[in-house]
């Protein structure tokens, strides 16, 4: 009798191991990554293939700026530098006292500078009283004359030691190719100025 019970068993164990085998995982699947490919007409951009960044419009215009600045201008120096015709009144020189034969005032050493239209131009003066910070920007260009955006923050030293700041924001039209002369703090022939800017400006 056990005998025959054995195969018995033997079968329906074999066949509750095949209905097991069927039944589907019940795991969740895990979802498959989608690639989207690039339509046509439009390719992917990778980071190696994204295209360079280009500089300013070739037809924008570009000025070279020649700039130098002096410090401490006494009134015949303002004088001198306002005229017209700086050489005529240095071959008269002669017909006045020793003290006005220094007319001119000791300019620093030249900086030249080229700069696009709409972009700015920072410069540092720095004399034994005062300092300055200057940044120019040409913003339009009609009839051969630039107007130019500038920003002024410029430091004093009073007699008493003390510090004065002084910062302004106007904007100033000088002509192409002639020499033009920039006063920060003001000056005049009558009180002199404490610094000056001789600006020479041409377009490339």
């Amino acid at each position: 009798m056990r005998f025959r019970i054995f195969p018995l068993v033997v079968f329906l164990f074999l066949g509750v191991g095949g209905l097991w085998a069927q039944t589907p995982d019940t795991h969740e699947a895990k979802p498959i990554p989608i690639q989207v490919q690039p339509q046509a007409g439009y390719p992917s951009l990778r980071k190696e293939d994204s295209p360079p960044v280009t500089g300013a419009p070739l037809n924008v215009p570009v000025f070279q700026f020649q700039l130098r600045a002096a410090f401490l201008l006494t009134p015949t120096m303002v004088a001198a530098i306002q005229s017209t015709k700086l050489s005529a009144q240095n071959s008269k020189s002669d017909q006045h006292s020793s003290s006005d034969k220094d007319s001119g005032p000791a300019w620093e050493a030249p900086i030249l500078r080229d700069v696009r239209l709409a972009s700015p131009l920072g410069i540092k003066i720095q004399g034994e009283q005062i300092v300055a910070v200057i940044v120019f920007m040409p913003i339009e260009l009609a009839k051969q004359n630039l107007t130019m955006l500038v920003q002024n923050q410029v430091f004093a030293r009073n007699p008493d030691s003390s510090i004065q700041m002084n910062t302004s924001m106007h904007t100033i039209r000088i002509p192409l190719g002639t020499l033009f002369y920039y006063y920060p703090l003001g000056g005049d022939s009558k009180q002199g100025a404490p610094v000056a800017i001789e600006i020479l400006v041409n377009q490339k």
